[in-house]
């Protein structure tokens, strides 16, 4: 197990990533955990495939458990889900002393974070990531929110969780295209800190999950160690923290344009950075031979879906509000 330190002075956590350390999850988080008690949050088809073990760990570590289920898919990372679940911390008698668990992918761990953030005037919260988008970069720095009709994440909050718990072992049961959608933020953080990681990533995505287990969970650890220092530097992203929306504005856009339902969130970034590359080669901003490894790379990792149909007014629209709102 590799444990990876955010520091951010009280706010401060520890990041832990290891092949099968799910079922320490109980162990790992008991010392975090003064109230003995412990809310999972995530949705019935995590649940049925990784929840028997998760549980398993934290009753052996003797904390009181219960769970929420929450439909799954962007479309429901909404206000209405907020209220929904406040409702059931009620009825669970939930307090300040209370830990949230969130168990799932980057809209669970969004939902939850800032439920955390909201609910008693806020309460602690852990990530336990089950999608590779969510493991090497949702999961980790604060950042959770809701989406409204006009926009996504323009209701949130910057709070941290008080520990993440990476096993990418669970990736194995993970769909092809969403663990495609996690590769293309992987290689994002190669394209903007670290050449050799995005080597890794163009070389060997192809072998992850089933053939390379080893050298997925080293990819992952590149992303997080990047991710950790980053946020250690510029948690609530007014400077350095910005280069990691590398192809999110653009994606973000995207997303919204569609509904939420067209694009996975790393097809929309995938999309997202090919445009700001092609954009910066205009700009004069990066070489044409960079610009096209860079998109040579993205086109290796799957097919995107066609964005024909799309109404870029919307599009443009969208990117003009959300610059605004920064």
């Amino acid at each position: 197990m590799k444990t990876i330190h955010v520091d951010l002075e009280e706010r401060s956590y520890d990041i832990h990533v290891g092949n099968g350390i799910l079922g320490q999850a109980g162990k790992i988080l008991r010392d975090l955990n003064p109230s003995k008690k412990g809310i999972v949050i995530s949705n019935s088809k995590i649940l049925a495939l990784h929840g028997e073990r998760l549980i398993d760990s934290l009753q052996r570590a003797h904390l009181l458990v219960e769970t929420i289920a929450l439909p799954d898919g962007e479309r429901y990372k909404t206000l209405a889900t907020v209220e929904a679940i406040y409702k059931k911390l009620v009825r669970f008698r939930v307090d300040r002393k209370t830990m949230l668990i969130a168990f799932g992918g980057r809209v669970i761990g969004d939902i939850v974070g800032f439920v955390g953030a909201t609910f008693l005037r806020g309460i602690s919260y852990i990530q336990i990531p089950t999608t590779l988008l969510a493991q090497v970069d949702s999961s980790i720095g604060g950042k959770t929110g809701v989406n409204l009709i006009q926009g996504k994440n323009l209701v949130g909050a910057f709070y941290q969780p008080k520990s993440v718990i990476i096993d990418p072992l669970m990736l194995l049961t993970l769909p092809e295209r969403e663990f495609c959608s996690g590769v293309y933020e992987a290689l994002k953080y190669g394209v903007v800190r670290s050449a050799s990681l995005f080597n890794l990533v163009d070389r060997k995505h192809s072998r992850f999950p089933e053939k390379d287990k080893s050298g997925l969970e080293k990819m992952i650890i590149e992303c997080v160690k990047i991710k950790a220092h980053i946020v250690s530097s510029d948690e609530r992203e007014s400077q350095v923290r910005m280069i990691l929306n590398f192809g999110h504005t653009i994606g973000h856009a995207l997303e919204s344009a569609t509904r939420y339902r067209k694009l996975t969130h790393g097809e929309a970034i995938g999309h997202g950075m090919i445009m700001a590359t092609q954009l910066a080669v205009k700009l004069r901003k990066i070489d044409p031979v960079a610009a096209l490894k860079i998109q040579q790379a993205i086109a290796r990792i799957a097919a995107l879906p066609s964005l024909h149909s799309l109404k870029w007014r919307q599009v443009l629209l969208t990117i003009v509000y959300n610059l605004c709102c920064r």
